[in-house]
């Protein structure tokens, strides 16, 4: 079944909409994984939107068909990675009423955790430069849109490089 995009623009005001959920999801996701929260709660470093809601954020996107937020944390070599699996909600988002939103988390390797990077912004456009993962890989090519923590709101912290195809 093809997926329906919706022809609306995202706005700040659905990224206030989306950051609350992320902050409602990171505190939801150690309750339910307690035994992650000292490997990896003091290790996170943001909430981003990504794919196509972030291209459409930028006004060159061609719809919405669901809201993709990735936590990016720091690697913790006691345990090196997340789950892959992917916390699905239906939520009203603005203008977007009961859209899917899905929310993932990535891990960012230790390797690339340099003590002369600036900030978390540069982390993660280290992280998506040298995409040392298929999830690097596959999230690089579209944008990246700030949502937590409040320094990063709605800014652009990757452009992204292939803007031609649809999720």
């Amino acid at each position: 079944m093809a997926k329906i995009y919706i022809q609306e623009p995202v706005t700040k005001n659905e990224l206030c909409v989306l950051s609350q959920l992320a902050l409602l999801e990171e505190e939801a996701f150690f309750k339910r994984n307690p035994y992650l929260e000292p490997l990896y709660c003091k290790r996170f470093i943001a909430a981003a939107l990504c794919q196509g809601a972030a291209l459409q954020y930028l006004g060159k996107g061609y719809g919405v068909a669901d809201f993709d937020i990735h936590f990016f944390y720091k690697q913790n070599i006691d345990k090196p990675r997340l789950s892959r699996g992917i916390k699905i909600i239906t939520a009203d988002v603005g203008r977007f009423a009961q859209i899917w939103i899905d929310f993932i988390r990535t891990v960012i390797p230790m390797r690339l955790c340099l003590p002369n990077l600036r900030d978390d912004t540069e982390l993660i456009q280290e992280f998506l430069k040298h995409r040392p993962t298929a999830n690097a890989g596959y999230l690089c090519k579209r944008p990246v849109i700030g949502l937590i923590p409040n320094t990063l709101f709605s800014n652009i912290i990757w452009q992204g490089s292939d803007i031609s195809r649809k999720d």
